[in-house]
């Protein structure tokens, strides 16, 4: 009997040294923490006695939050801090502000996943996952400005007077969703100011945008880059630059021909290409059947002589190719003649003088430059020549310093339904 009784009297002194180590455990974490499983036994009366281990109780706490940058999400994995309970999250600033995330539920274990993204930069002084049951707290991060990427996006090609837009994009560095607000500052190549404007939220996720109307007034190419100086939350940074040709027909090449030709008359075909520094040639074609050799181009521009076969309704084009693998045509319409009206005529007036007639003979003082100014019924542009002692820069006559007497010879290719010209003047030099 006494053999039997003292059973009991040990297992009760195993349980009490187990609950003594447990409390010790508890005393030792210094987190929040789940209730102990009850201690106890099973299996007593006749036989063989059992004693169950006491588990450790739940030791709570939390993983992934810290240092971070706003609008990146922090993914905090929360463990056994409160079963089945609603967890929230809530950050407080160093100036007193303070950001939550909504609410998760945990699961029977106490575990839960809450996601949150830092939308102000600072310090953060504390950090706490609440429940139901004793909170969890997380300590304090610092949270940085996202970085940004700013872009200008413009069409490769402008026309002459029409209104192209120009828009400017800021983006919050990946993974950041922050939509960066401030202003953005578009300059040309020189550095000078086209525009300032204000962002707007979006189009996309981590976005800010503006955009403008910008109409090219003469061919040429234009520069463009924006600068965005930053806001509170999100870095300054500046775009590339980006490039337009503006061009009379919004197309990078363009061909310049008289629209009325004249069969067996010759006429000067010019395709120019944009931008002028381009490398590369052009050809051109009738019909789309070529006419003409490579030409390469010299300062953007190609030219070629074509002669009329055949009256009728055409298709002039002109096609180009650059060094680089670049290329783009186009079209001009045409209306060729069996003969022409008549000879084209030159309009020749010096500047602050009178229209001079065509074989007239004109007096011009000696060591003088006289300017003119022509005009033709047919369009084309004239050319002046002369047969010294004179000379002839451009569409203008120097005389010599000594009297003497030069023939100026002012001359027109024609087209537009007119022939070529050449029209002579008779210039005498005087002393005086």
């Amino acid at each position: 009997m006494s053999k039997n009784n003292s059973q009991p009297l040990n297992l009760r002194g195993l349980l009490m040294r187990a609950a003594a180590a447990s409390a010790l455990v508890l005393g030792a974490v210094g987190l929040a923490a789940a209730p102990a499983h009850a201690a106890g036994a099973t299996g007593y009366g006749n036989g063989t006695v059992i004693a169950t281990a006491v588990p450790a109780p739940f030791v709570t706490g939390a993983t992934g939050y810290g240092n971070g940058t706003v609008g990146v999400n922090q993914t905090i994995n929360a463990f056994a801090i409160c079963p089945s309970a609603q967890l929230s999250f809530v950050a407080t600033y160093s100036n007193g502000v303070t950001v939550s995330a909504p609410s998760v539920g945990a699961d029977i274990n106490g575990n839960a996943t809450i996601y949150w993204a830092p939308v102000n930069v600072g310090q953060i002084t504390q950090a706490i996952i609440g429940s139901t049951c004793s909170p969890v707290y997380l300590g304090g991060a610092n949270i940085s400005q996202t970085p940004t990427t700013t872009t200008v996006s413009t069409p490769n090609n402008a026309q002459l007077g029409v209104a192209t837009k120009i828009t400017v994009t800021v983006q919050s560095n990946s993974p950041s969703a922050y939509s960066p607000t401030g202003q953005v500052v578009v300059k040309d190549v020189n550095g000078a100011t086209l525009q300032t404007m204000g962002l707007t939220p979006g189009p996309g996720n981590g976005q800010g945008y503006a955009y403008y109307w910008w109409t090219p007034a003469t061919s040429g190419t234009y520069t463009f880059q924006a600068t965005y100086s930053g806001d509170a939350n999100a870095a300054a940074s500046v775009s590339p630059q980006d490039f337009i040709n503006a061009t009379p027909t919004g197309t990078p090449i363009t061909l310049t021909n008289p629209s009325t030709m004249t069969i067996g008359i010759p006429q000067t075909l010019v395709a120019t290409v944009y931008p002028t520094t381009v490398q590369g040639s052009a050809g051109f074609t009738l019909n789309g059947n070529s006419i003409s050799a490579s030409v390469p181009f010299v300062n953007g521009v190609a030219t070629f002589q074509w002669t009329p076969t055949a009256a009728g309704a055409f298709t002039l084009g002109a096609n180009y190719m650059t060094n680089q693998g670049g290329s783009g045509s186009t079209t001009n319409p045409i209306t060729v003649v069996s003969g022409p009206a008549s000879n084209d005529l030159i309009t020749v007036t010096p500047a602050g003088g009178s229209t001079w007639s065509p074989n007239g003979t004109y007096v011009l003082g000696a060591s003088s430059t006289t300017n003119f100014n022509v005009s033709t019924l047919s369009g084309a542009k004239v050319t002046l020549n002369d047969s010294g002692p004179c000379t002839s820069p451009g569409l203008s006559v120097v005389t010599p310093a000594s009297t003497a007497n030069c023939t100026l010879s002012f001359v027109s290719a024609g087209g537009n339904g007119y022939a070529p010209v050449t029209q002579t003047y008779n210039v005498t030099v005087g002393l005086g």
